[in-house]
């Protein structure tokens, strides 16, 4: 793996983690906020370590950043999103990751307890064939591979939402947040399950 790009830098813990793990390894990433929000955590974090000749951080919304890099025909082995969480935001950062992903390069999602994150996740399973999910340690996480180039026409679209994954969110989000009695109930025999 020689390029990675990374959407949302915050504390740099993967930047670190990416930068660390290959010394060949190349890595761009994206976020407005790092001075005002994080205090150049991230950036000092990777400075500190020397890493920073191999690391070039993006000071702008990854909806302004990602078609500049596509523009300029940036491809990368590893895309790591973690940034604007909303379904449109992530969305956008996939469409555009998925374009500049090369053919055996991954794209990996964070904070999958996300409804939102769900979603893009189930959308690339029901519509994009040339992305196969691969197995993660984490169930926080989630990736795809990309094997092939995009071959869809102008009107594919397989339907991605489902009643089932809705319940299901809304059901472990009470059992998250523990706010009412039935959250409470919820979290209370999900953890008798998890023991037996």
């Amino acid at each position: 793996m020689k390029y990675a790009l990374e959407i949302g830098l915050a504390y740099g813990a993967s930047s670190m983690a990416l930068l660390e793990a290959s010394s060949n390894l190349k890595l761009i990433s994206c976020d407005p906020f790092q001075k005002d929000d994080y205090n150049d955590s991230g950036l000092k974090k990777i400075q500190a370590a020397n890493l920073q000749e191999r690391h070039t951080h993006l000071n702008s919304f990854s909806d302004r950043a990602l078609p500049k890099l596509l523009e300029e025909k940036a491809s990368f082995d590893l895309i790591f999103i973690d940034g604007d969480h909303k379904f449109s935001g992530a969305f956008v950062d996939f469409h555009y990751a998925a374009q500049m992903t090369k053919v055996g390069g991954i794209v990996v999602f964070h904070d999958l307890w996300m409804r939102a994150l769900i979603l893009i996740r189930s959308y690339i399973k029901k519509n994009r064939k040339d992305f196969v999910e691969i197995k993660v340690g984490s169930s926080n996480m989630c990736a795809f591979q990309r094997v092939d180039k995009d071959s869809r026409d102008g009107m594919a679209f397989n339907e991605f939402y489902n009643r089932q994954g809705y319940l299901k969110y809304h059901i472990n989000r009470l059992s998250w947040e523990r706010k009412t009695v039935l959250g409470k109930s919820i979290f209370k025999l999900k953890t008798i399950i998890k023991k037996t």
